[in-house]
């Protein structure tokens, strides 16, 4: 009887992932009505209800009903603040409001955008800053490594001991426990310096990423405006 409650927490997370899926799935294959149906059926104590919400804007979107579209997107605008979806939620807000015609709601929703990512000089100036601290951290990390080296070899040259014939045999397993911690510290020193330059690559590639991803959302955000304009100066 204990465990029934655990077991229904299971059942009932599973079933909720469920609904999920299937409403993404069902968007997938472009039957909007059905996707909709399973997303509307998520609970919005879920940890995929922010999902869902979104899934749920695209689909109105795809099925042009705009108006039916603003109040989920709306909703996670309210709820989930610092989402990482919140631009692409402002964007399909955007769109929406264009198309019922309601264009200065649209250009706040496009500008939202444009305020989230800075202008182009700014982001350059920014990807500038951050290349050069990844240069000097390499370059840290170098000097770092090289000191290991140093340090290791220095401590080994200064243990002096005679030749092996001399030594008794307690000594020579001193040794040759000596010539496995060196190789194991040069081994762990190279493998931190790979682990090092790995992580910076991804860096580079994220920076890269972000510079791209942040020039693509002004573009469309732009492009919003400029639609906006346009046809509010057609009436």
């Amino acid at each position: 009887m204990v465990k029934l409650p655990r077991l229904y927490k299971a059942w009932f997370k599973l079933r909720e992932r469920a609904k999920l899926v299937l409403g993404l799935t069902y968007y997938e294959v472009k039957e909007y009505d059905r996707a909709i149906y399973y997303l509307k059926q998520v609970s919005p104590q879920n940890e995929n209800y922010p999902k869902a919400l979104l899934g749920l804007g695209w689909c109105f979107l795809k099925l042009e009903r705009y108006q039916d579209a603003v109040s989920p997107l709306e909703e996670f605008l309210q709820k989930y603040p610092q989402s990482e979806f919140v631009p692409e939620v402002y964007l399909l807000l955007g769109q929406c409001y264009l198309k019922i015609r309601l264009y200065d709601k649209a250009i706040s929703f496009f500008n939202k955008i444009m305020a989230l990512f800075p202008n182009d000089s700014e982001t350059e100036d920014w990807i500038k800053k951050m290349s050069k601290r990844i240069s000097q951290y390499r370059k840290e990390i170098e000097q770092q490594r090289a000191d290991l080296l140093i340090l290791e070899s220095k401590l080994i040259e200064t243990i002096h001991l005679p030749s092996k014939k001399y030594l008794p045999r307690f000594m020579l397993k001193e040794c040759e426990l000596l010539q496995k911690r060196r190789t194991h510290l040069l081994k762990s020193i190279d493998e931190e310096h790979k682990n090092c330059v790995k992580m910076m690559q991804e860096i580079d590639y994220l920076t890269r990423v972000m510079e791209k991803r942040s020039r693509d959302w002004r573009s469309y955000a732009q492009y919003g405006i400029s639609r906006a304009l346009f046809l509010k100066e057609q009436e």
